[in-house]
């Protein structure tokens, strides 16, 4: 007979694993879908907060349509659902506004290369929140990762025109985001996936109607609704591929492996947004980023070796 501490107890661990990063880079690729197509659906006219309310309310609809599908909607009725899901006002909400308002101050390039520092700030809270620590090798993974994501967005946003808000902004929607990845991490143990995530959505929905209403109906500013079928779709594709799909992913990756390891593929996200842009907006790469692409994907197929076999 084989006990659970041999060899098939290490199989069923290894397999736990490859799932875990499986998912973890799964939702570095739904992230970085939804990067391309919000660029594109903003950059078309479409205002933020009317964006946001599409969004995340096509995401929240998913997930309860999901729900129905597997049997799960009892899930929405779980003791500690509801003080859960106020999380949302973290993230999407509060990271995705304030990497946006970053966004206008600044760059995209200077908001993604903040961004990046998400593993770094996971790092160090989750010793004393979750009792996870980063290993020497994941440490150094994980440096040269960061490196390679400054190469991908290259040096826009630091000519010496960056404005102090721009700072102030995107670091807090760092601070919003490394906080939701702990709170999340720890409440997916407890509160199911999807009725958590799809809370998290509504909460954010709401959130975002509320500014909504304030510019349109007090301020009496454009409503900038999607103009066409193709915006139309972008923003409900977005919705189900970048707002529904990467939290789930990321929240089930952190029920199988750490939740400092989940956090460094988010490294992909610029290298997927860039490879987006170049398919679907027609963006130019240079040779820089190019260089810059290879060493997250490598640092990354490492960190995956490594994260498996440990």
């Amino acid at each position: 007979m084989t006990t659970a501490g041999g060899p098939a107890g290490a199989a069923r661990g290894t397999s736990r694993r490859t799932v875990g990063i499986l998912a973890a880079i799964g939702a570095a690729l739904a992230w970085g879908f939804g990067s391309t197509t919000s660029d594109y659906a903003l950059s078309a006219g479409v205002g933020n907060d009317t964006f946001l309310v599409i969004e995340l309310g096509i995401g929240f609809l998913t997930l309860v349509l999901l729900a129905l599908v597997r049997g799960e909607i009892a899930g929405f009725r779980s003791p500690g659902l509801f003080r859960a899901s106020r999380t949302g006002l973290i993230q999407p909400w509060g990271a995705y506004t304030l990497g946006n308002i970053a966004i206008i101050f600044s760059s995209g390039a200077f908001v993604a290369l903040v961004s990046s520092m998400n593993p770094v700030l996971i790092g160090l809270l989750a010793a004393p929140y979750l009792g996870e620590r980063v290993s020497r090798p994941a440490t150094v993974l994980m440096v040269i990762s960061i490196g390679g994501v400054a190469l991908v967005v290259g040096g826009a946003g630091f000519d010496g025109t960056l404005h102090p808000f721009a700072i102030l902004f995107a670091l807090g929607g760092l601070v919003c985001s490394a906080t939701y990845a702990l709170l999340s991490s720890k409440l997916a143990r407890t509160v199911p996936i999807i009725p958590l995530v799809a809370m998290q959505l509504l909460v954010a929905t709401i959130a975002s109607a509320v500014v909504w209403v304030f510019r349109v109906l007090i301020l009496q500013g454009e409503p900038q609704f999607p103009a066409n079928e193709t915006e139309w779709i972008v923003t409900v594709a977005t919705g189900i591929f970048g707002g529904a799909a990467p939290f789930i992913l990321y929240l089930e990756a952190t029920r199988r492996i750490p939740t400092t390891t989940v956090s460094q593929f988010s490294t992909l996200v610029p290298v997927v947004a860039l490879i987006g842009g170049v398919i679907f907006l027609n963006d130019v790469t240079t040779p820089i980023q190019l260089l810059g692409t290879a060493i997250v994907v490598v640092s990354l197929s490492l960190l995956a070796r490594y994260a498996r076999a440990h």
